[in-house]
Formats: structure tokens, C-alpha cells, sequence
């Protein structure tokens, strides 16, 4: 029988950090909302905002992709993701979750993955094509509005050189979108040139790694994504109880809530220990500030990394301002370990005969402990083991507890107003219509 991720939350209570932990009394009492709010998310179930939970059991689009995933590895040896914010770290947080990284000069079973689109620094897109055979590259590239000025210059710049490489008529061959079905500039331009449009989901991007967007690229890789959404599904449906103790991502949100609220730990760090879940943290970052930052309310996210972080950052988290909760990640089995040798060096001799698993899980508790003896609260989530089914569950376990956060403290986790007036701005001042007014405003300020 396959296992459930496991919050540890014992080192997060007043029992253990004394009054800048929870009491159980508060816990229960937030407990007894949970019923009314899952009431809520019932009843706006077709909400296009909340359609990420109709995501792990869309068994139309994985036999799509399936088909799709023949075609690309028949014909090519190199998949591009081209996407900035969701779109790009929510792929990303898979594959080097699962392949690491050295994938592609390890040469395993799927295409080689890269990324790009995440920046307009000239230098990364130049290196980056220095070591691509375009004819043998394909490229997906994710926006959801079909106008984010990063990927679509990188769009633009690759599009240009591919019909270079093989000519206009080909180059449809290598591109895949996925934008969002109405008419905008990419979804335009992919019509009139023939591109296979994915059809962005409806919902915003931070919530869309379990759609085409982190599947295709995780399917092109060589990774089973029917596990990573068999994953989602059982946190999906354990989100759907009432019971405190089942409801292990609302337990997450009301800690998280208890924390800001009750006792102004404003600064969510999440440490992941297992090297290859780095990117996750990225991906939780945006998921956070994205989601939760608005009305002037927020906590805001840290991406940290064990123990790379015990040696950077964990003096100020011991030592400096009670504004921090940390949640660690780690696996209780990991397939790849190596031991330590033996060495007659007496001050070394204690470290050998010790696998590297060993000495991981070591740091992270002598870690967790220390915050604790300071009083300072933190968590832990344990994954029964890194693969993509409890991956799935990881992914879908935050993207819950986000909407209950969201909930508790009464606000939209779907949308980022504060992030449009920038995009509005920098149209104004590369010229796209429409935007004048902008663009005659923030010249005031250059």
C-alpha cells in the first residue's frame, strides 16, 4: 500500500518553543472552520480559478501527451521550455527534482531538457544556442496571456533562427504552445503558422504544474507522469476531509496562519534536504508570494537549501529576530546512496562507515533540534521517498494549503494585481499600443 507525505509538526508547538509556538486549543479552534471552507471550495468547484483540482484525474491529456511524447522522440533530441514565472519553474521543479543535474549529459531515456525564456540577459539565450542542433530541437513554449514580454522575445529570437535552420515550412514541426484559447499575439501568430496549441488551463499559472506545462516536458524526459497525478490525487482527496488530523495541508495553512497572526513570524523559510527538491523551493516562493502578498497582508517566502543553508543562514535563524517558521523536506529512502571509507585519520575516523543518506538525515535533525532548544518553530515534511508519486503530492499538498491560507485570512490567492501596473509600464516604454498613457507617466520618474 503507497504512503502519504507526513507533516511533522511537533517542533512547531508551544509545548516545544514555548510561546512562539501554537497551543492546541488555537489549533482546534481554527479546526472547526475547516468544514465551512471545504463547504466554499465545493460550491465553486467549475471556477476556473480552482480548476487545478480537476488537473490529476484529466486522463484525456495524458493519453494526448502520450501521443505527442512519440512523436517528439521520434523526430528530435532537445525540448526548450520557453516561460518565465509559473510557467518555467514549475516545469523546472520536476525535472531536476527527478533527474537531476546532469540529465542531459547522463544521456538517460528521454530528450535532453533545457530552459530558457526566464531572463532577456542576451548572454544566457547566445550560450544557450551555442549548444543546440536546432534541427534537432523542439521548443514549448508557456505563456498564459500570450504576451510576457521574457519568453516572447526568446520565442521571437528562436523562431527566427529555426526557420534559418530548416525553413519556414518546417519550423511549425518545432514549436508547441500553450496560451490561453482566446486571441493574443502568440496564440495568433501559432494559428497562422501552423503551431499545436496545448491550450493553457484555465486557471492562473502557479497553479498549473500538473498541467501540460510540467507534464509534457517531465513525459519527454522519460518520468511516468500518471504517478505524479496518481500523487495529487490522494492529497486531493484527503483535502477533501473534514477531520483535522486527516487534513494534513489545512493543518499546514493554520500553523502558517497561527504563526503571522498570533505571533507576527512573518517570514515562511522553506529547506528542502535533498539537493534536487532546490528548485521546488523556487517553485514554492512564487506560489506563496504570489498568492498570498496583497491587502497588505503576506508572509513572505524563503527559498533555503540543507544543509548548503546550515553554513549561510542558519546563525540569523537561530540567533536573530522570532519573525521566521522553517518547514523542511526530506526522504525517509533515497535509491542512490554512497558510504563513507574508512580512514586511520583519528580526526576524521568518526565519519567513516557512514552513508551520505545518514549523515543527511543527521544534519537536518541536529538542525531541526537546534532551532527548537532556541525556540524557534519549525516543521517537517517526509516523503516516503523521492519519485514522482510523492512528488505529485508535494506539488498538490502546498497548492491546498495556499487556498486555505487564502482562506483564513480573507483574501483572492488567485490573483496578483500588484504585478500588472510593472507589466503595464514596461509596454509603455517598449511601445506596444495601447499603452501610452503608461509610458508617458513613468517617464516622468526617468
Amino acid at each position: 500500500m503507497e504512503k502519504i507525505i507526513k507533516y511533522d509538526c511537533q517542533f512547531m508547538s508551544a509545548e516545544k518553543v514555548g510561546s512562539f509556538g501554537f497551543k492546541k486549543q488555537e489549533l482546534a479552534k481554527l479546526g472547526k472552520k475547516l468544514a465551512t471552507i471545504n463547504k466554499k471550495i465545493e460550491k465553486l468547484k467549475n471556477n476556473p480559478d480552482l480548476s487545478f483540482r480537476k488537473l490529476p484525474y484529466d486522463n484525456l491529456l495524458v493519453n494526448l501527451l502520450g501521443k505527442l511524447n512519440v512523436i517528439l522522440k521520434k523526430n528530435f533530441k532537445n525540448l526548450v521550455i520557453v516561460g518565465i514565472g509559473a510557467s518555467d519553474l514549475g516545469a523546472r521543479a520536476i525535472i531536476r527534482t527527478l533527474a537531476g543535474r546532469y540529465n542531459n549529459q547522463l544521456k538517460t531515456k528521454g530528450l535532453n531538457i533545457y530552459f530558457a525564456g526566464n531572463t532577456t540577459d542576451p548572454r544566457v539565450l547566445d550560450d544557450l544556442l551555442k549548444i543546440l542542433d536546432l534541427k534537432k530541437t523542439a521548443f514549448f513554449i508557456v505563456s498564459r496571456s500570450g504576451s510576457t514580454i521574457e519568453p516572447m522575445v526568446s520565442f521571437l529570437y528562436f523562431r527566427k533562427k529555426v526557420i534559418g535552420a530548416v525553413g519556414q515550412k518546417k519550423a511549425q514541426k518545432h514549436f508547441i504552445i500553450s496560451t490561453l484559447p482566446n486571441k493574443n499575439p502568440l496564440s495568433d501568430i501559432a494559428q497562422k503558422e501552423g503551431y499545436l496549441n496545448l491550450a493553457h488551463y484555465p486557471g492562473g499559472g502557479r497553479y498549473s504544474v500538473l498541467s501540460a506545462n510540467g507534464l509534457l516536458s517531465a513525459m519527454a524526459c522519460g518520468f511516468d507522469i500518471k504517478k505524479l497525478l496518481a500523487g495529487a490525487r490522494v492529497i486531493d482527496k484527503i483535502s477533501k476531509s473534514n477531520n483535522l488530523k486527516v487534513n494534513s495541508p489545512f493543518i499546514f495553512a493554520a500553523l502558517q496562519y497561527l504563526a503571522y497572526k498570533k505571533r507576527k513570524q512573518n517570514i515562511s523559510v522553506l529547506m528542502p534536504y535533498n539537493y534536487y527538491l532546490n528548485e521546488f523551493a523556487f517553485w514554492f516562493r512564487q506560489l506563496w508570494a504570489e498568492s498570498l502578498g496583497k491587502e497588505r497582508l503576506g508572509i513572505t517566502p524563503i527559498a533555503a537549501l540543507g544543509p548548503t543553508d546550515q553554513h549561510s543562514q542558519l546563525q540569523l535563524y537561530i540567533e536573530g529576530p522570532h519573525d521566521k517558521i522553517i518547514t523542511f523536506i526530506i526522504a525517509e529512502k533515497y535509491k542512490h546512496d554512497l558510504s563513507v571509507p574508512k580512514t586511520n585519520n583519528k580526526e576524521m575516523a568518526y565519519l567513516g562507515g557512514h552513508s551520505f543518506n545518514q549523515i543527511l538525515k543527521i544534519e537536518h535533525k541536529a538542525t531541526s533540534v537546534s532551532l527548537m532548544k532556541s525556540q524557534r518553530p519549525n516543521g517537517t515534511i517526509y516523503l516516503p521517498e523521492l519519485n514522482e508519486y510523492y512528488l505529485g503530492q508535494l506539488f498538490f499538498f502546498f497548492e491546498m494549503a495556499a487556498v486555505y491560507l487564502g482562506e483564513l485570512l480573507g483574501i483572492n490567492v488567485f490573483n496578483q494585481p500588484g504585478v500588472e501596473h510593472s507589466k503595464k509600464y514596461m509596454y509603455g516604454l517598449l511601445g506596444r499600443k495601447g499603452f501610452e498613457k503608461e509610458a508617458r507617466e513613468i517617464k516622468k520618474f526617468l
